[in-house]
């Protein structure tokens, strides 16, 4: 039996469609957006060092914007805009805004490595966000491994003579950020995921476009490369992501964020020749040795919860 058969699972949508999920697939998109989302975090990095944050936002939002409008206009594609649960995409919308602007802003004042392994952290916040909104329940253990893996966090982040901590207290609240919309883009699963990245780049190009007038300056030539660049793969990124939690569960699309950490260490190397600490390397290693357990743990819970249905079922 093919792999991805083996994996699917059918889901019905509100609207009584039938949703499918594509493990492999959903894998393959996410190992693309977090490949991306490196490349973006790169150019938003280089930038920022002569531009200010919401001038490299709204390009980042503009450049793709313009793109995708193209692309509909050229193939004359009827309903691409379309999107049923207007509400969760507006809340995507906002929140992803100003993660996007967190996450510019903790790239500019640290190196990509040890920003990306705070970004890691989110996928030790989705737990508590379920517990919290969701009321789902969170076990003993998997708040022990919660507590461990923000130990590693805090490891990456702990104030020294070499990390703003005004850029540790904004990747931590992208990892917040980051979190949240990974639990929301699960929930739009039913969506175009053409739309929601659509819409995701119109509201933040119009947003950022607000700062423009005080924070703007003329772009260079090197400048106007790395701002197709940042806007070509933070679009791609945001579609890739998307789609990679319409075909796959959080658990398993969420992990793939910590391929983003060799992208980021190579990029470090290669760019700008830094060489990331031991502690690095070590919280990363912390952090998905929890996020590891946590999955451990709640596919023991889903086994045992499958185990008593079926026992009443035969009774």
């Amino acid at each position: 039996m093919p792999l991805v058969s083996a994996h699917q699972q059918e889901i019905n949508s509100p609207s009584g469609e039938t949703q499918h999920d594509n493990i492999l697939k959903g894998a393959l998109f996410a190992a693309a957006a977090f490949f991306l989302l490196a490349v973006m975090g790169a150019c938003a990095k280089l930038l920022t060092a002569d531009h200010n944050v919401m001038e490299v936002a709204f390009y980042r939002n503009a450049v793709p914007l313009v793109l995708m409008m193209a692309y509909v206009a050229l193939r004359r594609k009827k309903g691409a805009y379309a999107i049923g649960n207007k509400r969760l995409l507006i809340m995507r919308v906002g929140i992803g805004i100003i993660g996007l602007v967190c996450t510019f802003g903790a790239l500019q004042q640290l190196p990509i490595s040890d920003a990306t392994v705070i970004f890691m952290g989110s996928n030790l916040i989705i737990p508590v966000l379920a517990f919290f909104l969701l009321k789902e329940h969170v076990g003993p253990y998997r708040w022990m491994a919660i507590l461990i893996g923000f130990c590693g966090v805090f490891l990456v982040a702990a104030p020294t003579g070499h990390i703003n901590p005004l850029g540790v207290a904004l990747a931590m609240a992208a990892a917040c950020v980051h979190a949240t919309i990974q639990v929301i883009l699960r929930r739009l699963k039913n969506e175009n995921p053409f739309a929601v990245t659509f819409y995701f780049t119109l509201g933040g190009a119009v947003f950022s476009a607000l700062f423009l007038p005080w924070v703007a300056e003329f772009p260079t030539g090197n400048d106007m490369i790395l701002y197709l660049i940042l806007g070509c793969s933070g679009g791609l990124a945001q579609y890739c992501l998307t789609n990679a939690f319409k075909y796959a569960p959080a658990t398993i699309a969420a992990p793939f964020n910590y391929t983003g950490l060799l992208w980021a260490t190579g990029l470090d190397i290669m760019i700008w020749h830094y060489v990331p600490g031991w502690n690095v390397f070590v919280g990363g290693a912390i952090i998905i040795a929890a996020k590891i357990f946590i999955l451990h743990r709640e596919r023991k819970n889903r086994q045992k919860i499958s185990h008593i249905s079926e026992s009443y079922g035969e009774k």
